[in-house]
Order: structure tokens, then C-alpha cells, then sequence
């Protein structure tokens, strides 16, 4: 089933772009002065690469709120958007409720659940996402492009991006069969290794979605790291040690000159102690098209490493056993209030 999921990305892109082409949005009452997305998971990593795509054209702070809580800044001047696939997760629940207490402009964007409902209840703007029941890591393309379309209509994206967005989805495309390929090639250096990830600060949400999709479908650990950064901490880490690390590097031609310096010094640092260090050089003439090349790939070696681990890319269990118990528990508590009244 993720195969095909994996498969349909840019199909998934296109019928997004439909929808986004359609949104229908209101103005803001009060001027936005930053904007905060809510979201977990798969449903929140769309964010994370929205954030990147606007960040040389935005005038307002943007973050992504990944918990209970909202920033005590939010208020009238704040545009908030509550990306949930499935509209019943738990913390974006909770941050649409302060959302609303805290009198921000919200924006609901899900397949349905309770989210859909309160937005139609209180005549909140929504967008309203097909695929409901499907796995949201396997959504991105719904949720991240609905973002996009939801920045540009209040001017904080370019029109010329949505357009790259159109030539991404012709890339990947036209890619497709070689991207698979080379995700079969890489996962052969992956078996049985810690798979370390690098990419410069501007492809930070592509390092993400790879650590993510390398966790729920090919079932194990690993860490990323950002360039520049990694090169005040992290690098002093490396080290004769136990462990068998893979290093998966993603690059671009478009990296800032000094972090091409950077990266080719720690090549020369960390191949002393990993004998895997692998280059993934993205494709495309915009950061856009470059980030869902690399997107696309990542999303092929998470599936090609789970076939070799002989694990179940779809299944999520622990996470399923995790909300049961939260559900059951928030219950337990209920129970005992109502006795206690």
C-alpha cells in the first residue's frame, strides 16, 4: 500500500493545486503580524517546508507550534493555521481552543473530523482535504500545498512560487523511475547502519521528512542535523565509538558558497570514521523544485529500506497503542471527577 501511496506523490500534488486554485478565504480584520501553524507529525512537517519557501519573500515571523501550548503572542494580529489530516489530534485540538480564546485569525485545514466540524460550527475558514482514513505522513502534498496557496492569498508567498510548485510536480514526474532506482541503490548502504542526516539550513525540511519517513516506515532510529549549525556542536561528536553510521548528505547547487566550503571540509572529518557517506545532489532550478525532488526520494528510500528490513511500511501500532492509552486515561480521569461532583 505505501509503494503505491509513495507513487501517486505527484498525482496527490496536482488534484492539491486544484484544490488550492479554488480555496475560498476571507480577509483578516486586523493587519497579520506573524503566523503560526499547529500541527503534528505528518500533518505538521507541510509547515516546516512552507516556512522555508517563503522565508526570502515573508515580512512576518512564521513558526510551527508541534505541542499543547500557543506562543503568548498570539492574538488579533496573528494568523494561525491548524493542519490536522485526520481533524481529531489531540494537541491541535487543544491549540485551536487557545487559538480562539487568544482571538487569532484561524484557518482550518484537514479531511474532517472534529477540526472540520467546530470551523463549520463557528464559521471559520477551512479547507477541506480528500483522502480521509489515509495515513498522513503519506498527505504531505494535500497539507503543504493548501500552506502555500494560504500565504499567497494573504501576500506573504510569491506568485512566481506557486508556478515552481507546477514545475516540481513535471520534475518529479519525469523522475520518477530513476528516483526509485537510486532510493533501491542507497537503502543497500542503509542495512543495519545509524543513518546520520545532513542538509544545509535552507533544505532543513527536507533532513526532517527523511528522519520522519526513515521512523514510521522503515521502523528505526536516526538523527539529522543542519548546516551550519551542526559545525558548533554535533561535529565535535564524531568520533572513534561504537556504532555503524551511514551518513546521508543532501545538497544542492544553489547551497550558500561558505556552506559548500563547510561541507566539503566535514566530508574530509566524518569520512574518518564512517565508511558510508552518501551525496544526494537534488535536482530542479528552484529551491521548490529542489526540495520535493529530494521529498520524493526520501519518501522512495524509506520504502526500499523497509522491504529489505522485511517490515510493514503502513504499520503504526505503537503510535495507535499510545493514543488508546491517552484516551483511556483522559477517561479514567473524567470518571473520577464526575464521582468526586
Amino acid at each position: 500500500m505505501m509503494d503505491k501511496l509513495i507513487a501517486a506523490f505527484p498525482a496527490q500534488l496536482k488534484e492539491a493545486v486544484e484544490i488550492g486554485e479554488k480555496i475560498k478565504l476571507t480577509a483578516a480584520v486586523k493587519p497579520i503580524h506573524n503566523i503560526v501553524v499547529i500541527g503534528m507529525g505528518g500533518s505538521g512537517i507541510g509547515a516546516d517546508f512552507a516556512i522555508e519557501f517563503s522565508a526570502d519573500f515573508r515580512k512576518v515571523p512564521m513558526l510551527t507550534c508541534k505541542s499543547y501550548t500557543l506562543p503568548a503572542f498570539v492574538n488579533e494580529n496573528s494568523l494561525v493555521i491548524c493542519s490536522s489530516f485526520s481533524g481529531n489530534t489531540e494537541e491541535t485540538l487543544t491549540g485551536f481552543e487557545a487559538a480562539l480564546a487568544q482571538g487569532a485569525k484561524i484557518i482550518c485545514v484537514a479531511a474532517g473530523g472534529k477540526l472540520i466540524e467546530s470551523a463549520q460550527k463557528l464559521g471559520l475558514d477551512y479547507v477541506l482535504l480528500p483522502g480521509s482514513g489515509l495515513p498522513p505522513r503519506s498527505c504531505l502534498g494535500y497539507s503543504l500545498v493548501q500552506q502555500l496557496y494560504i500565504l499567497n492569498f494573504y501576500g506573504f508567498l510569491e506568485n512566481r512560487r506557486i508556478d515552481e510548485l507546477k514545475s516540481a510536480i513535471s520534475l518529479i514526474e519525469l523522475e520518477q523511475d530513476h528516483l526509485k532506482m537510486k532510493a533501491e541503490r542507497i537503502a543497500k548502504f542503509l542495512v543495519g547502519k545509524f543513518p546520520v542526516i545532513y542538509s544545509t539550513d535552507r533544505m532543513g525540511a527536507v533532513a526532517v521528512r527523511l528522519r520522519q519517513q526513515l521512523n514510521e516506515n522503515a521502523k528505526i532510529l536516526c538523527s539529522h542535523h543542519l548546516i551550519p549549525e551542526m559545525n558548533h556542536n554535533e561535529l565535535v561528536g564524531w568520533r572513534k565509538q561504537p556504532g555503524n553510521f551511514a551518513v546521508i548528505l543532501f545538497r544542492t547547487k544553489d547551497d550558500y558558497a561558505q556552506n559548500q566550503k563547510r561541507i566539503e571540509i566535514n566530508k574530509e572529518i566524518i569520512g574518518h570514521y564512517t565508511d558510508t557517506l552518501i551525496e544526494v545532489f537534488a535536482k530542479g532550478d528552484s529551491l521548490i523544485e529542489q526540495a520535493i525532488y529530494s521529498v520524493h526520494l526520501s519518501d522512495w528510500l524509506s520504502w526500499e529500506l523497509s522491504l529489505l528490513r522485511q517490515v510493514d511500511a503502513t504499520e503504526v501500532k505503537v503510535i495507535d497503542f499510545l493514543k488508546s492509552e491517552l484516551t483511556n486515561a483522559t477517561a479514567d480521569e473524567k470518571k473520577s471527577d464526575d464521582l468526586k461532583n
